[in-house]
């Protein structure tokens, strides 16, 4: 089974080969059902043996008269196959995925422009079976794979889960979630493996930069930094993705950019900025759009030429400047969930030199970053007007190391001892921790903000003997996923 820590999962249906069924389905369900992950499913594509295409060629909705219909029919019994493994453990997963590979046991044939032809009739009568059993539906493979079986077939609304193999460099998956796909669709998840476990992400909020001198970058994703500082490079471009099936919706942006001026809103589908013109990006804003609105907000800000990192900006505000002749040198974007209205939480930080901080909420900054000076302790007051239940908390503190889990109602970490606070877990209770869930993250010593995380998990760090600087905490309610 996947490890304790994982998220999200996506479990196989069939056996290798179409008309086969998972032999451990029943069992892999209960774990998503015990650990409450979010699970999608997979099944195979298979070109037909002869014996398969007699038997399922005159079974189906197209008509038998000819040998593409035949073999829609043949790609829609192995469609009707896989649901049919779904039926039997009482599972309906929020999309199916189409394995197209190489099959050695039952090769695709594909020497031949006809043969790949073929393929895509099997592989079309697939997805209809799925879209007419009213089931969201993607694409499994790889350029190569996908030339060879169906010659670099294009469906652009068809969403991909693209695989990056061993990794040669650490952004390699996340880049194919930014770059085009083997079949134009747009990548909803990428895939690496470390030889012993497949490992996916979820293509939400990842952006790519495209530097003057440079192209494009690697790509990156929680609020790290895409572009650069200290260089006087101009940003040109940026690229977004945020599929990953979470929630209905996407982001909305657009750039200013020199003589140009501002360029029309567009979808996260579409790059901002020019490429090729040597034309200096200015400045950008971004909205979200459907449920992703809802439950979330986008926060951004810029670096740019002459003013360094300005303040983040949230929800359309403008980062970067207009008329001045500026270039945007690097950018940070994040989702950040937006704070829930019937369960508030207020937070301050005691910090060395200065004392107890303001109290504040909704994400916003406790602490102080710059300053390289310690968070000690930090309180919280928490109030639901909807649920009965808690917030829980322990911190990780300099010659202490973990404190016990205790209530909202006592403050983590140490006052007038002048030691570091160095890491902290948040946890729900009671009917709370069914409705919203509680994200966080530290700004750390010699690293800087860390990556959000939630429910339980660290943030700061532990046995390296690194100061939390500031912190930010956020409640968000649950959407299923």
């Amino acid at each position: 089974m996947p490890p304790e820590d994982t998220e999200f999962v996506i479990v196989g249906l069939t056996r290798g080969l179409a008309f086969t069924e998972n032999p451990c389905l029943d069992g892999q369900f209960q774990w998503v059902l015990d650990q409450g992950v979010r699970a999608q499913a997979y099944a195979m594509a298979t070109f037909p043996t002869a014996a398969q295409y007699d038997t399922y060629g005159d079974d189906g909705p197209w008509p038998v008269d000819t040998r593409p219909d035949r073999l829609r029919n043949v790609g829609y019994a192995e469609g009707r196959a896989a649901l049919a493994s779904l039926n039997e453990v009482g599972w309906r997963p929020e999309r199916i995925w189409v394995d197209v590979e190489p099959r050695p046991q039952q090769p695709w044939p594909s020497s031949t422009a006809t043969q790949r032809q073929e393929n895509r009739y099997v592989i079309s009568g697939l997805l209809a079976a799925l879209s007419h059993a009213g089931y969201p539906h993607g694409i499994y493979s790889y350029v190569s794979a996908w030339e060879a079986i169906t010659g670099s077939w294009q469906l652009p609304d068809v969403p991909v889960w693209s695989p990056a193999g061993h990794l040669d460099f650490a952004s390699e998956a996340s880049d194919l979630c930014v770059n085009n796909s083997f079949s134009g669709g747009t990548v909803h998840i990428s895939q690496w493996t470390d030889g012993t476990y497949d490992y996916d992400m979820t293509c939400i909020g990842v952006y790519q930069a495209h530097v003057a001198t440079i192209g494009w970058q690697p790509s990156v994703l929680d609020g790290a930094s895409a572009g650069t500082t200290g260089r006087s490079l101009p940003m040109e471009a940026l690229r977004l993705s945020v599929a990953g099936d979470r929630l209905s919706g996407d982001i909305l942006w657009r750039g200013h950019v020199q003589n140009i001026g501002w360029q029309p809103w567009t979808t996260s589908a579409a790059p901002i900025g020019t490429t090729g013109l040597g034309l200096r990006l200015e400045a950008f804003e971004l909205r979200l759009t459907g449920d992703l609105a809802s439950q979330y907000s986008i926060r951004y800000r810029a670096h740019v030429q002459n003013i360094g990192w300005q303040p983040y900006g949230v929800d359309g505000a403008t980062a970067g400047t207009v008329g001045q002749g500026r270039q945007v040198e690097a950018v940070s974007i994040e989702l950040v969930p937006k704070l829930a209205p019937a369960f508030t939480a207020v937070y301050a930080a005691h910090v060395q030199n200065l004392g107890w901080t303001a109290d504040v909420s909704d994400g916003t900054v406790a602490g102080t970053t710059g300053r390289s000076l310690r968070v000690e302790a930090l309180h919280l007051t928490v109030s639901s007007t909807a649920y009965s239940g808690d917030i829980e908390w322990r911190g990780h503190v300099q010659s202490i190391g973990w404190q016990p889990w205790t209530s909202s109602a006592t403050p983590i970490g140490t006052v007038g001892q002048g030691l570091r606070l160095e890491a902290f877990e948040l946890r729900l209770t009671g009917e709370m921790a069914n409705h919203y869930r509680i994200h966080y993250r530290a700004h750390v010593q010699d690293v800087g903000w860390q990556s959000w995380v939630a429910d339980g998990r660290t943030a700061g760090t532990s046995g390296l003997g690194k100061r939390i600087e500031a912190v930010q905490i956020l409640l968000a309610p649950r959407t299923g996923g």
